[in-house]
């Protein structure tokens, strides 16, 4: 009885925290809220945000690809708008899936523009960040590469590919998010008893304010306009192009414009605009995934392919024909 006793007063003085369901602080009653072109700069079409968080999580892939039933990591990075009040800002987020490894997706290959565009993408996120006009580190390097080797070179310079179980290529996948993660994060290499201290903020702890480039639709080859998520939402192409984001400079207490970063006009638009079929730039959703878009830049999901594949792939992101996967 006595510890009954001390249970109550425990609880009554906010000591002891139940793991059961209910209403607390915590709980989230109205969706997050998502970029508006209104939130747009006027000068320039860009948004003003942070990079608010940066983790791997993981889901049971579904069946139609070679990871089916497999546990699978994504790498998911969320950026939001810079509104003093939580409940005013808006968010982002863009997703990293694992590439199926195959013939058509080694280098060389007509797919290889899948890998390529997920390691242009999170090398985009450290040269912001993490690098800051530095080189990566051998030790970097090679926590950052594929553990699972999937093709070879023959005496005459061509490419084979050798066959990889899927859980290999789930676990090299894995190597590279979480490695990126770290970095971001600041627990790359942290020493015992260190304290972690994400990149994407400042000494004081406050997020670093950056631009992001996001975009309601692209023109095609043929002078059409085609969303660039399935979902008409804003989001992040999935080719970073000539860039997606740049840190905010300040000059005399002054915001200074992007130097980077521009919106063409001519071929892409913020706001929405009427398209003839459905979005050829983005995919249904993994297998047994229900909704799982977000702006990812590999298959199964998918954003606009806007800053075009590695030559010689075969594969036109503008074209008007679905994406092949």
């Amino acid at each position: 009885m006595t510890d009954v006793t001390k249970e109550a007063a425990a609880v009554a003085n906010g000591a002891v925290k139940k793991n059961r369901r209910g209403i607390s602080n915590n709980t989230v009653a109205a969706a997050r809220l998502k970029f508006h072109e209104k939130d747009a700069s006027p000068a320039n079409g860009l948004f003003m945000a942070h990079l608010d968080s940066v983790s791997v999580e993981w889901s049971q892939s579904g069946e139609g690809n070679s990871f089916a039933g497999l546990k699978m990591p994504r790498l998911v990075v969320t950026f939001a708008s810079n509104h003093e009040n939580i409940k005013e800002r808006r968010y982002v987020t863009k997703t990293f899936f694992p590439v199926e490894s195959n013939v058509d997706t080694i280098p060389g290959g007509k797919n290889a523009w899948q890998v390529d565009a997920l390691l242009n993408w999170t090398k985009h996120l450290l040269d912001v960040f993490y690098l800051k006009g530095r080189e990566l580190t051998v030790e970097e390097e090679d926590a950052l590469t594929l553990t699972f080797e999937d093709y070879t070179e023959d005496e005459n310079g061509n490419l084979e590919y050798n066959a990889v179980d899927a859980q290999d290529v789930l676990n090299g996948y894995r190597h590279i998010f979480e490695n990126v993660a770290a970095m971001l994060n600041g627990q790359f290499n942290l020493a015992d008893g260190a304290t972690a201290k994400p990149c994407f903020k400042d000494g004081n702890g406050k997020p670093i304010s950056c631009w992001i480039k996001l975009l309601r639709a692209t023109r095609n080859r043929k002078g059409d306009w085609v969303d660039v998520d399935k979902s008409k939402d804003l989001q992040f192409t999935s080719f970073v192009g000539s860039g997606a984001i740049e840190l905010v400079k300040m000059k005399e207490g002054k915001i200074l414009p992007p130097v980077i970063l521009a919106i063409d006009k001519v071929k892409e638009s913020i706001t929405p605009k009427q398209t003839n079929k459905t979005p050829t730039v983005g995919v249904p959703g993994i297998p047994g995934m229900p909704g799982m878009t977000g702006g990812a830049v590999v298959p199964p999901v998918g954003g606009e392919f806007a800053g075009g594949a590695p030559a010689g792939t075969g594969f036109d992101p503008t074209a008007t024909d679905d994406l092949p996967f």
